[in-house]
């Protein structure tokens, strides 16, 4: 049999909560370590014991998910964060990737996507559904903080700009009229 997956809940609603580890029951090699309310919680609990993978909400009273992600990034580097939100806005993504999340989970989503996450962090180091990957992808586009260079040649804004709309799967004849 495999080592159990330390899981830890953050989620302030208790019937969401309770939801999850019904849910969560029925895989043996999901152990739920970690249940709390907010995530001044989580970090006193993580002192005392620590979980693989975090579900964390992103609207708790006290300590709410964009803090939590940042200081449990930064104190438990190892420990993978899949936030659980109904909020899919592109700023709130991309903000939370830089702070360190591993993966994100629609609340509008079913339960098997939880678990495909957490399956999916452990294996790949992060999990993203379609949505999630096109904001991150567009984020990185909008930022002109970084500047692509191949063989150590930069690259000119219009060579820039093609590679950009390539990504965007503009056809030739598009990018030749842009």
């Amino acid at each position: 049999m495999k080592k159990p997956i330390k899981l830890a809940i953050a989620e302030d609603h208790l019937m969401v909560r309770q939801g999850w580890l019904a849910f969560l029951k029925d895989f043996p090699d999901l152990n739920v370590v970690i249940e709390v309310a907010n995530g001044e919680e989580l970090l006193e609990q993580f002192k005392k014991k620590q979980a693989q993978v975090v579900l964390l909400d992103l609207d708790m009273p006290k300590m709410d998910g964009f803090e939590t992600t940042e200081l449990l990034h930064k104190k438990y580097p190892e420990t993978k964060i899949i936030i659980v939100t109904s909020h899919n806005e592109e700023s709130f993504i991309n903000h939370l990737i830089r702070k360190g999340a591993h993966g994100f989970i629609l609340k509008e989503q079913d339960f098997e996507k939880v678990v495909d996450a957490i399956y999916g962090v452990l294996e790949n180091g992060y999990f993203f559904n379609d949505r999630i990957s096109k904001a991150m992808v567009k984020g990185l586009m909008e930022t002109d903080s970084i500047r692509p260079t191949f063989n150590k040649v930069n690259l000119s804004e219009r060579e820039t700009e093609i590679i950009k709309l390539m990504s965007k799967e503009y056809t030739t004849k598009c990018m030749s009229s842009k």
